[in-house]
């Protein structure tokens, strides 16, 4: 069994009680997500970001304020939270679901972290304001109502706990492997994309005129799509950490320019480059997208076999797909 917690009100959970309920992570509901995504238009959005906690939630702040058009935004400090938990109100928080008993001394990589955007389940908020019990709020699954969520992945042989995702930097701290503010506008700009039915996270995407622009620019290739996540399990992550697996390899199908970049690198050119720039990445064990910087959109997406080690094969699809546009 699984439990889930709000990084918004995570330092509220920790005042309340140690022991958290039990409660498996909301799933999606689509006739949900249709009504209340029409209802957060004429709403406002809160985020939870403590400004003072890192240098770079700053920027975070920065990035929602530019790019969030779909409704008003705010960001409001964590520990106004409770001020703000009404029926009809909406937030955007990131969520960690963790096994039951689960030690918080020991390595998160294997846990499930979302950024999700919800809204509280009206029953369940007036039932917790009728019992005068906050601490109620422990109970995320009952709580929230889930209209979309974005699933942040790791390199399962680093060392951290679910403290050092949660708290510091309002985008994970910089754990995630695909992390940092330029991404972090993409998934602004995602989720909007998703909420405006623009965007599917449960389909082939191919584009196939950003695909024919994309063949004659370079693909960025960020150097965390080439952690080698294979054959690594909880009991033995420590002693297998593996080498980066060989973009040559890797790309050895694939006849346009691409580039291999740090992090950092693609973080900046994400926010500073007047143009487009395309980059790929593998948000998920079995997902293979490549991202337009500028608008946030998939050009391509394309869902391989459930692998945490990328190969030639994998990209397959991408591959014959430029081939197809000659």
């Amino acid at each position: 069994m699984k439990k889930s917690i709000s990084s918004s009100v995570f330092t509220l959970l920790l005042i309340f009680s140690a022991m958290w309920c039990s409660a498996q992570f909301a799933t999606y509901n689509p006739q949900m997500m249709k009504r209340e995504s029409e209802k957060l238009k004429n709403a406002t959005l809160y985020i939870a970001i403590d400004q003072n906690a890192n240098e770079k939630n700053e920027q975070y702040v920065k990035i929602i304020e530019e790019y969030w058009k779909y409704s008003k935004v705010e960001v409001i400090d964590p520990n106004e939270f409770m001020n703000y938990l009404k029926e009809g109100n909406f937030f955007l928080s990131l969520t960690v679901m963790y096994d039951i008993g689960f030690d918080f001394n020991k390595p998160a990589a294997f846990q499930y972290f979302t950024y999700d955007l919800w809204t509280p389940d009206p029953d369940f908020l007036k039932k917790m304001q009728k019992k005068h019990k906050p601490n109620m709020l422990k109970d995320y699954r009952n709580l929230a109502q889930i209209l979309s969520s974005i699933a942040l992945i790791f390199d399962k042989s680093e060392s951290f706990t679910i403290d050092d995702v949660m708290k510091g930097e309002y985008f994970g701290n910089g754990i995630p492997l695909y992390s940092g503010p330029g991404i972090f506008k993409n998934y602004i700009q995602a989720f909007q994309m998703y909420l405006n039915n623009k965007e599917g996270y449960s389909k082939t995407v191919i584009n196939k005129a950003e695909i024919k622009k994309l063949k004659k620019s370079i693909l960025y290739v960020p150097s965390t799509f080439l952690v080698d996540n294979s054959g690594i399990t909880f009991n033995n992550y420590k002693k297998n950490k593996k080498t980066a697996l060989n973009a040559e390899e890797i790309f050895a199908d694939y006849t346009p320019k691409y580039k291999e970049i740090s992090l950092k690198e693609l973080n900046d050119k994400i926010l500073n480059s007047d143009e487009p720039i395309y980059y790929i990445s593998k948000p998920a064990t079995n997902r293979v997208v490549v991202i337009n910087s500028q608008t946030g959109e998939f050009i391509f997406a394309h869902y391989i076999d459930d692998t945490d080690k990328i190969s030639k094969g994998n990209l397959k699809k991408l591959v014959n797909c430029m081939e197809d546009d000659r």
